[in-house]
This record gives C-alpha cells, structure tokens and sequence, in this order.
C-alpha cells in the first residue's frame, strides 16, 4: 500500500507543520517531520512513507528554515525609515 495524502496541499502543509515546530518548539527537523507526519492530520498512514517522499519533505522544511533564516536579518526595526 503506498502513502495516501489526505489532499493535494498536505505535503505542503506537512512541510509547514515541520518548520513551526523546529522554530517554535526548538525540535532537531528530523522529529519535528516525525512529529507532524504521524499526528494525523496530512496523512492517514504514515509508516508507508518512501524514502524518495521523506527526502522531499525535509528539503522542502529546510529550504523553508533557510528562507525564513536568511529574511529574520531584513527586517527594518524602526518602521523602515
């Protein structure tokens, strides 16, 4: 049986939870992905996850942390005068 989605927006959505609780919660990717993929809300069985699809979730959530990352520096502190 291979890994169904719940809908077409999960794995996005997957990704999104990863990032949320690597910032907000301080967890390494590698559990927050566990943490998200197996809460049951993208996913209606998680175990059949291919390494190809594990592979894309956590460049997709790390590329996300580097944008985020990179964009924290950016922000003007006074209004942007």
């Amino acid at each position: 049986m291979s890994l169904r989605w719940h809908r077409t927006s999960s794995p996005a959505g997957c990704a999104a939870g990863t990032v949320i609780r690597v910032l907000l919660q301080g967890l390494e990717p590698e559990t927050a992905l566990q943490q998200t993929l197996y809460n049951g809300r993208h996913t209606a069985n998680p175990e059949e996850i291919t390494l190809d699809e594990l592979a894309s979730l956590k460049e997709t959530a790390q590329n996300r942390l580097a944008e985020i990352r990179k964009s924290t520096g950016a922000v003007p502190a006074a209004g942007g005068r």
